[in-house]
C-alpha cells in the first residue's frame, strides 16, 4: 500500500459505521433520543459498531472569522411534518454545536469509538438552521465553498488536537456526496456542454487544493472523498484523496417502484394521475397538500423538489393501511431480490475496478447503503429475513474485496427503530464484517 494510503496504526483494521448525521446536536434536547449521549455510546458498542459518521457542524461551530458561534437556533427540518421521517424526527432547539461535538469526542475516546467527520450543509443541514445562518453560508460563492468548509474543519481539528481527542478521527470528508451537490453540478453545466470538461476539472482542482490545505496542516489525519455512487465521474475525483467513501443504495429501488414513483420528474405535477392511483389506497383522506409541506419551509427553492414530495408522502400515510403497504413493499423486494443482489455486486465491482485502476491501494469505505428515508411507522425492512440476507451479502462482498469500512444500512442510528427493536440484526451484520 502507498504511504499516502497507509491507515495509521492506532485505527481499527475494519470500521463498522453507524450513521448519526446531525442527530447528536439536532436531537440533543430534553426527551430526544440523543439527549443522553453517553447511553448511546454504550449501546453503540453493544450493537457491534466501532465508528460513527457525523455532520462536523461546519458553519455551525465557528463563524467565517473563526469565532465560536455559541448556541445556534435549530429547527425541525420540515416544521410540523417531518416527525414521521427517519432521521428527521427531532424537535431542534438551541444548541452549542461545538460544545456538543467536543462532548461527543470525549465520549468517543472513553468508549474507544472512531468518528468520521463530514458536512451535509448544502444538501440537508441547511434545512435545520435559521434563515440568517442559511443565507450567510449560501452567500459563499460555489467556487469558495470547498475551501470554506476545509477551513472550518481545520479549526475543529486544531481544537481537538489541543484536547488530545484527534486520534478518535477515522477520516475527514470536506463535503458529503461531493460528486453530486446541486451547487457544483449546476455550476459545471452553466456554460453549456462544451464547458463541462473545463468546469469539471476546475472543481476537481478546487477540491484538491482544499484537501492539500488540510493534509499540509494535519498530515496525521486521513482526508477522504465522499461520493453518492460507486460509478462516479472520474474527472471530478481529487487525485490527492487518501480514502474513498462511496454510497450504494441497492435497495432504495424498492421504494422507487412503489412509494417513490414520480418523485424525480420535477417538471410534472405531483401527484399526477399515475401516482395518485398507485398511492391512493395508502393515504389519509383528504391528504395534506404538497403546498402545505412547501409552506412549512417558506417554499425554499434550495430544497430539492423530490424531498418536498417525499415528506408529503410519509406525512400522509394512513395508519390503517400500513399492514397492506408493508406487504406490498416486502413482496416487491422479494420479487426483485436477484436484481437487488446484482445492484450491490455491480456497484462494489465498479468501485474496486476504479480503485485498482486509478488509486491502487486506497482504502474503500461504504458509509451509506441499502435504503434510506423510510417512515418511522414502517417495520417491513426490520422484520424481513430477505432484506437482512441482502445486507449480509453486500457486507460479505465488501469484506471479500478488502473494504476498510462499511455501514450495514444508512438507517442504523439510535433514532431508528432497528436500534431498540431489532438490535440483534445489527450485531449479526457487524460480527460478519469484523470476523477474521
Amino acid at each position: 500500500m502507498s504511504d499516502a494510503y497507509a491507515i495509521p496504526a492506532h485505527l481499527p483494521s475494519r470500521l463498522t459505521i453507524s450513521f448519526w448525521l446531525w442527530g447528536y446536536f439536532l436531537g440533543a434536547g430534553e426527551g430526544d433520543v440523543f439527549h443522553d449521549l453517553e447511553a448511546r455510546f454504550v449501546e453503540l458498542k453493544e450493537r457491534g459498531f466501532n465508528t460513527v459518521r457525523i455532520d462536523a457542524g461546519g458553519g455551525l461551530c465557528h463563524a467565517a472569522d473563526g469565532r465560536p458561534r455559541g448556541p445556534v437556533a435549530l429547527r425541525e427540518p420540515f416544521p410540523g411534518h417531518s416527525q414521521l421521517i427517519r432521521q428527521m424526527n427531532f424537535k431542534g432547539g438551541r444548541c452549542d454545536v461545538l460544545k456538543r461535538l467536543i462532548e461527543l469526542f470525549e465520549l468517543a475516546k472513553r468508549y474507544e469509538v472512531q468518528v468520521i467527520l463530514s458536512s451535509w450543509f448544502y444538501l440537508h443541514t441547511f434545512w435545520v438552521v435559521d434563515d440568517a445562518l442559511k443565507a450567510e453560508l449560501f452567500a459563499v460563492p460555489p467556487e469558495a465553498r470547498l475551501r470554506y468548509f476545509a477551513e472550518a474543519l481545520d479549526r475543529l481539528l486544531v481544537l481537538l488536537k489541543d484536547r488530545g481527542l484527534h486520534q478518535q478521527i477515522a477520516f475527514v470528508e470536506i463535503l458529503n456526496e461531493a460528486d453530486g451537490l446541486p451547487f457544483m453540478t449546476e455550476a459545471i453545466k452553466a456554460g453549456g456542454p462544451d464547458a463541462v470538461p473545463a468546469r469539471t476539472h476546475a472543481f476537481r482542482t478546487l477540491h484538491e487544493e482544499a484537501l492539500a490545505f488540510l493534509r499540509a496542516r494535519h498530515p496525521d489525519i486521513l482526508m477522504a472523498l465522499d461520493t453518492y455512487t460507486a460509478d462516479t465521474n472520474l474527472e471530478l475525483m481529487p487525485r490527492n484523496m487518501q480514502v474513498w467513501n462511496h454510497h450504494v443504495y441497492y435497495l432504495w429501488s424498492v421504494y422507487f417502484k412503489t412509494l417513490d414513483v414520480g418523485m424525480f420528474d420535477d417538471h410534472a405535477p405531483f401527484p399526477g394521475p399515475e401516482q395518485a392511483a398507485i398511492l391512493r389506497p395508502f393515504l389519509r383522506h383528504p391528504p395534506i397538500s404538497p403546498d402545505a409541506i412547501k409552506a412549512s419551509r417558506n417554499h425554499d427553492p434550495d430544497v430539492l423538489e423530490n424531498w418536498y414530495r417525499r415528506i408529503w408522502l410519509y406525512r400522509n400515510l394512513d395508519p390503517a393501511a400500513l399492514p397492506a403497504l408493508e406487504r406490498w413493499l416486502s413482496e416487491t423486494m422479494d420479487a426483485d431480490v436477484d436484481d437487488h443482489r446484482r445492484q450491490a455486486e455491480t456497484a462494489i465491482a465498479k468501485a474496486v475496478a476504479i480503485r485498482d485502476a486509478h488509486f491502487p491501494g486506497i482504502p474503500l469505505v461504504m458509509a451509506e447503503a441499502a435504503s434510506y428515508c423510510a417512515g418511522t411507522v414502517l417495520r417491513w425492512e426490520e422484520r424481513s429475513d430477505t432484506y437482512w440476507a441482502l445486507v449480509a451479502h453486500a457486507v460479505g462482498l465488501m469484506k471479500q474485496h478488502g473494504y476498510w469500512g462499511c455501514t450495514p444500512r444508512t438507517n442504523s442510528g439510535p433514532e431508528d427503530p432497528v436500534w431498540t427493536e431489532f438490535p440483534d440484526r445489527l450485531r449479526t451484520i457487524n460480527r460478519l464484517f469484523l470476523a477474521p
